[in-house]
């Protein structure tokens, strides 16, 4: 007798239903002259419960066990697809809606929400949080698929020479991600166990950052709202010299990426970069999934929920974040501009549309 032996497995329970397959082995093994007990042994169930298929398979010549009595279905195979049918036409729908509005006009007999929630989940139509994404037009899809085309030959040297930018707002009570604590019953409502929030988030900030394969550059906290001019200097103060500072060492042409915001493309900001001879990347509007400094954000507003002790300020805030930014390992900047060349081919498979970056 063959037994696992140096890895522990779990355990299954002794009164358990066997399979059809576990049926025929015991069948096979009585046949070959174990007894009961030794049957049970190696299947790990019941002495009885194979004393009991025997006599069964005795009787009646067949493995096959016989159906468990249960309440009747309440729907036929054409009401079940007539319910997949609705649910893929208008994926908002939930199971109680479906049930109370839309199955009495082709559903014989009652049926509850629970009853089209199974229905769904049989065809695999799970109920799950609806990703946020940019709303796209045919007008984008249409840039993104030509832009995806067009880049589709750049490889991850190419990458290389790119400088990511962006800017992303954080607030004083940063939402996001999910906090664990530990508590008995009937503590939920203590001060330690909860996550306090504030309306509005309690005031927020705008940070500017960019980063390239030599890891992070500059981060710079943004006073009031942002125009055109503001931007412009943030550039001349920040960006080009972390630029000028990349083509020296690594003696190439260094790229310099931005998205297509209005303050961005503004005629004071342009003609800036065309005074400097800055080389721009080509941006499509739109794609935040193109751009992997949205990773980045996300990791440091993660980083912020999770800051002992919680920051009391904004400027505690930013301090914060210039912390977090500067301890992020330059493997983690090079890992992003490595999985460009996957954005960029997962945008053209997509023909423009969403991806999961």
């Amino acid at each position: 007798m063959v037994r696992n032996r140096g890895r522990k497995t779990k355990k299954k329970p002794l009164n358990r239903r066997l399979s059809i397959l576990e049926r025929g082995k015991a069948y096979g093994l009585s046949e070959a002259g174990w007894n009961p007990y030794q049957i049970a042994i190696e299947l790990e169930c019941a002495p009885k419960t194979i004393r009991e298929l025997l006599k069964k398979v005795e009787k009646t010549q067949e493995l096959k066990d016989a159906p468990r009595p249960g309440q009747p279905r309440k729907t036929s195979p054409r009401e079940d697809r007539t319910i997949k049918f609705t649910s893929l036409k208008n994926r908002r729908l939930t199971a109680k809606a479906i049930a109370l509005k839309e199955a009495p006009n082709f559903v014989k007999n009652k049926i509850t929400p629970k009853t089209v929630g199974n229905r769904l989940k049989e065809v695999g139509l799970n109920g799950r949080v609806a990703r946020k994404k940019p709303l796209l037009s045919k007008k984008n899809r249409k840039a993104r698929f030509y832009w995806a085309k067009v880049h589709r030959c750049l490889t991850v040297e190419d990458w290389k020479k790119v400088i990511f930018s962006d800017e992303s707002p954080f607030t004083l009570f940063q939402e996001g991600g999910k906090i664990y604590v530990r508590r008995r019953v009937g503590e939920e409502f203590m001060d330690e166990c909860l996550f306090p929030t504030v309306k509005h988030g309690g005031g927020k900030i705008q940070v500017w950052g960019c980063f390239s394969w030599k890891g992070a550059g500059p981060l710079k906290r943004i006073n009031g709202i942002m125009d055109g001019p503001m931007y412009r200097q943030i550039l001349k103060t920040h960006m080009a010299p972390y630029l000028r500072e990349l083509k020296a060492e690594t003696n190439d042409d260094i790229i310099f990426q931005q998205d297509n915001d209005p303050k961005h493309r503004s005629q004071v900001v342009q003609n800036y970069l065309k005074n400097v001879n800055f080389t721009q990347l080509d941006w499509i509007s739109q794609s935040p999934d193109m751009n992997p400094i949205e990773n980045a954000w996300r990791y440091l507003k993660n980083k912020l929920v999770e800051h002992t002790p919680k920051p009391t300020n904004l400027d505690e805030v930013f301090a914060i974040i210039q912390e977090e930014w500067s301890k992020i390992d330059v493997s983690y900047f090079q890992n992003l501009i490595e999985s460009m060349p996957r954005r960029v081919e997962a945008l053209y498979v997509k023909r423009g549309g969403h991806t999961k970056y």
